[in-house]
């Protein structure tokens, strides 16, 4: 028996540029070990998935962003439950590829194949690390999302800034430095506006109804390496929770290296938290971001992040 199922959706970003090659040398060194199919939109990932059920597929990859990572989680979540989940093998396909990155995995796609049949053909088991999902509930779905994570605020303008003009390394370090320009030269500018809706962490309303950026998440590294959090986020228990206000934005525009990258603890004012938490409820939100992917509606939305189920992925990262 074939002990891996591959989703390949040729439409992600790296994918779609190389689509034949990809999909031509993931085939050649997965045949003996995987089912590979082809999944042209998020409609075709559950025959997908139910084929590979029926199967018994205890590994599975994803060759796509993060996007495309979160729909397949999604939709075998919401087919099959959490109980018995596969072990995960992020390709790196898409133009975010953030589990990528904090997997180890940050080679080609191509060269992550060729290290999982290693590991297939000469241990008896894979290496691995374990992370939370986020449950997303939002009523305009039809249906519950899980992710790593979840971005609302400026970062969410940013991304959708960041998709307009094509995406790509070379894109978000042109938009990056615009926005500290920006930031710098006109902090009236619409992308550093903030949003209103009622926030609450743990069921305990925060005191303030307009927030800069809201950022959830399990992973430890969010894009370009930026270690934000200050309490990690522990699997199956809770998440990493980042809440950032004007006025403690504008206080520290200059030590802004710091917060990225060396966690800051929360400020007194309660303008910047820097938590962890089990859930997360946000009346009014005006659109936000799902591992990469950006969800925009006309009517604000009610959402609510839970602590999801445990995964575990394929990772040559050591953890100690």
């Amino acid at each position: 028996m074939k002990p891996i199922g591959v989703i390949f959706n040729p439409l992600a970003d790296i994918n779609k540029k190389q689509t034949a090659e990809q999909l031509r040398s993931i085939k050649n060194i997965l045949t003996k070990h995987a089912f590979i199919r082809i999944t042209n939109n998020p409609n075709e990932i559950p025959m997908a998935l139910k084929e590979f059920h029926k199967d018994g597929i205890k590994i599975l990859g994803i060759s796509g962003g993060d996007g495309t990572i979160a729909h397949v989680l999604s939709s075998y979540i919401n087919l099959f439950g959490s109980e018995d989940l596969p072990v995960i093998v992020p390709l790196k396909g898409g133009t975010m590829n953030i589990l990528v990155a904090e997997v180890g995995l940050t080679d080609d796609q191509i060269a992550s194949c060729r290290k999982l049949t290693q590991y297939l053909n000469h241990q008896s088991k894979l290496p691995t690390i374990e992370r939370g999902l986020i449950k997303v509930t939002d009523k305009k779905l039809d249906h519950i999302k899980y992710t790593f994570t979840w971005l609302d605020g400026l970062l969410y303008k940013f991304i959708k800034w960041y998709n307009k003009e094509g995406g790509g390394v070379r894109v978000a370090l042109k938009l990056i430095l615009k926005s500290g320009i920006i930031s710098l030269t006109n902090l009236n500018h619409d992308l550093f506006k903030e949003v209103g809706s009622k926030v609450y962490l743990d069921d305990k309303m925060l005191p303030f109804e307009t927030h800069l950026l809201i950022a959830v998440s399990t992973v430890k590294r969010l894009v370009f390496g930026f270690r934000a959090f200050a309490e990690e986020a522990v699997a199956g228990e809770r998440f990493s929770f980042f809440y950032l206000r004007l006025p403690y934005f504008r206080n520290a525009l200059y030590q802004l290296p710091r917060v990225l990258y060396a966690g800051l603890k929360s400020d007194i004012s309660g303008n910047f938290l820097n938590h962890s938490g089990r859930i997360v409820r946000i009346e009014g939100n005006k659109g936000y971001v799902v591992d990469g992917e950006v969800y925009e509606f006309e009517e604000p939305t009610d959402i609510t992040l839970e602590v999801g189920p445990k995964i575990k992925i394929f990772s040559i990262r050591d953890e100690k």
